[in-house]
């Protein structure tokens, strides 16, 4: 089901973005947006969540975009975005004809590990985000493992890619579960993951819920996977009664440090731009990001589809994003072991 809540983009940030840009300056973005082609950097391969959250968006945001440029899509998979973020933020052009969309837990990456990441993420033009999401860890079914106890018992593999949500909340679960949980990394997507667990050449897995309903439709209607922990201060509404990690006893310093790996989950799809952009175009890519995801075509596309839009504006996003990046050290050197 679609979820909208538009009360976070209608802010008066929002408003006063559209009214910054005189008359003068919509022409000269206009003009140079007219013609033109704008490339959606989509870091994942065609099939997986962002690429459906992505290609949705692309579909409808030239029209919002003054001039009117085609909006096309390009899949650039690798390292679980990184690859693409990389090239938005190191190598595209500084023009604003450059956009795209990546797995936020690089966020978090870019404190642990800013080294591999590669990217000042204070430098990037954050455009707005279209959905947040409670991430979770689930077993198949057959393997009857539906709660800690059950894989304290029996050890269960994980499948995830490199530095996704496999990556990252199976890192923390080992804090709760040792030696019993195993996490594969290295698949190119959750699509291959997802495969891989049908298969049985896995057991589990750890992503965000929401997109499950739609893509997997099937796993939901007959109960082929069992959710056994929610990575969120409260319940998701379609996963009442499971367990949050929070529910299990933990120290201080553990809970500060699951709380600065799981904070990028409100941003969950964010948008972005390369830094340095000019800024009526910087404004003008903002503007029309706020509104794409109240356009009604966009909204109905997005029901249709499944996919979950609760966005926020470009001011929102950075203000979550400075919060990860302003994490204390202390809480950040715990958080660093529990990603290895």
């Amino acid at each position: 089901m679609l979820k909208l809540r538009i009360g976070r983009i209608a802010t008066a940030a929002a408003i006063l973005v559209g009214a910054a840009i005189p008359a003068a300056a919509q022409q000269a973005v206009a003009d140079f947006y007219r013609g033109k082609t704008v490339e959606f950097i989509i870091g994942y391969p065609p099939g997986a969540g962002f690429d459906l959250f992505g290609r949705v968006l692309s579909q409808f945001i030239g029209k919002h975009i003054p001039g009117n440029p085609n909006v096309v899509a390009k899949n650039m998979p690798g390292a679980s975005s990184l690859k693409g973020l990389q090239y938005i933020a190191m190598q595209a052009p500084k023009d604003g004809t450059t956009i795209g969309i990546f797995n936020p837990t690089i966020i978090n990456m870019s404190v642990l590990d800013p080294k591999q990441v590669g990217v000042d993420l204070g430098t990037l033009t954050w455009l707005g985000n279209m959905s947040n999401d409670t991430k979770v860890c689930f077993s198949w079914s057959t393997t009857g493992l539906k709660s800690f106890d059950d894989i304290k018992k029996k050890q269960i593999t994980i499948g995830g890619t490199s530095q996704g949500a496999g990556f990252i909340y199976g890192g923390i679960l080992k804090q709760f579960l040792g030696d019993k949980l195993k996490v594969v990394v290295g698949y190119p997507s959750n699509s291959d993951v997802w495969l891989a667990l049908e298969r049985g050449e896995v057991e589990g897995n750890c992503t965000g819920w929401s997109i499950i309903p739609s893509v997997k439709p099937d796993w939901v209607r007959d109960k082929k996977v069992d959710v056994f922990v929610q990575f969120a201060q409260k319940s998701h509404p379609d996963l009442k009664g499971v367990p949050l990690i929070f529910d299990h006893p933990m120290s201080a310093e553990l809970k500060a440090a699951i709380n600065f790996l799981i904070l990028s989950d409100s941003i969950t799809r964010p948008v972005v731009a390369p830094g340095g952009l000019p800024a009526d175009r910087a404004a003008a890519l903002q503007k029309a990001f706020d509104e794409t995801m109240k356009d009604k075509e966009f909204l109905a596309s997005a029901e249709k589809s499944k996919l979950d839009i609760d966005p926020m504006d470009s001011a929102t996003v950075k203000k979550v994003v400075d919060e990860i990046r302003n994490t204390p050290p202390a809480a950040v050197e715990l958080a660093k072991t529990l990603s290895q």
